[in-house]
């Protein structure tokens, strides 16, 4: 038996009194005891919006929508509200690009340099190749320069640049990003683990560059389409942004919460994925049926048992094909 439970919530305009917001928090019509459990916590833990759902035995079974997706606007959290999800958005990520592993088109042992219009290796480590699975399990050695990556942020809106721009820029030497030292760990590819958006981003620029495809189109192809995840989408440009639930921050000095924007930044396929909790209950529901939904299959079987096996069980017991265990 799998249950899943997947919960979405918007740490959801200048600043709105938290006891204004909280006071009539949307939710059910006819409550029932752990709706007001929720919100109830919601109050307490200053969570203006939330979604959540849970899966047993390959099926939906529950679902619940409390509060506000857009506080100023009135708009309260709905099925169709869609989240920025963060990191979960490499798990899409990694899967699109493992269909591009079945069909041939991409191999997660070569060098990826042989995919690549630019050269990318580790300046302390040349002679060593960087491949696919290293950056989708996080042993590449390409480093997050927080520095650069929060200074690229842009407020609504996406990232200007495209990968194929911005990438070489962090990655190769002379790049207006580029570090020796912030780019890159002083560890040779496959020999340690440390988690990577950079990295991740480069993948989705692989396969972007073999498919001759945007990034944004291969997934919305092979993935969104077919398991009817009408609506999600990586790039503010490509989603209803009247359905997209804003991020707000609490401010515990003047009890108030503040809209913070929505975002685009260099390494987006890591990151900015926008979806709702029933889109990724369908993409859930696909991988616990073994990369098959209904009479739709989107990864074999095979395929999808390889993406949950331990990759580098030297470096890290917990990490597979962008999936990991907790």
């Amino acid at each position: 038996m799998f249950r899943f439970l997947l919960v979405f919530q918007v740490l959801l305009s200048s600043l709105l009194a938290v006891a204004d917001v909280l006071e009539n928090l949307p939710g059910p019509k006819n409550p029932t005891p752990l709706d007001n459990f929720i919100l109830e916590g919601m109050k307490e833990a200053k969570v203006p919006g939330l979604a959540a759902l849970t899966l047993k035995e390959g099926k939906i079974f529950w679902t619940g929508y409390y509060g506000w997706a857009n506080i100023k606007e009135k708009r309260p959290v709905t099925q169709d509200t869609l989240f920025q999800v963060a990191s979960i958005s490499k798990t899409v990520t990694a899967c699109m690009i493992m269909q591009q592993v079945e069909k041939g088109e991409l191999d997660l042992d070569v060098d990826i340099n042989i995919y690549l219009p630019f050269k990318v290796r580790n300046p302390k480590h040349a002679d060593q190749p960087i491949t696919l699975r290293q950056l989708l399990c996080h042993t590449s050695g390409i480093r997050d320069n927080w520095a650069v990556l929060e200074d690229q942020w842009v407020k609504n809106g996406d990232y200007k640049e495209s990968l194929a721009k911005s990438l070489p820029a962090y990655l190769i030497a002379g790049g207006k990003f580029f570090s020796t030292k912030k780019s890159f760990y002083n560890w040779a590819p496959g020999t340690n683990n440390q988690y990577c958006n950079v990295a991740v981003a480069l993948a989705a620029y692989v396969a972007e560059v073999k498919l001759k495809t945007p990034f944004e189109t291969l997934c919305a192809e092979g993935l969104f389409k077919p398991l009817n995840m009408k609506g999600a989408g990586f790039l503010m440009s490509s989603v209803n942004l009247k359905k997209v639930a804003m991020p707000y921050g609490y401010r515990k000095k003047s009890d108030g919460f503040k809209a913070l924007g929505h975002h685009g930044y260099i390494d987006y396929p890591a990151g900015t994925l926008r979806a709702s909790t029933p889109h990724l209950a369908r993409f859930l529901m696909m991988f616990m049926g073994g990369g098959k939904l209904d009479d739709v299959r989107i990864l074999k079987k095979e395929t999808v048992e390889a993406m949950m096996k331990i990759q580098y069980p030297k470096l890290d017991k917990k990490q597979g094909i962008g999936w990991y265990y907790m």
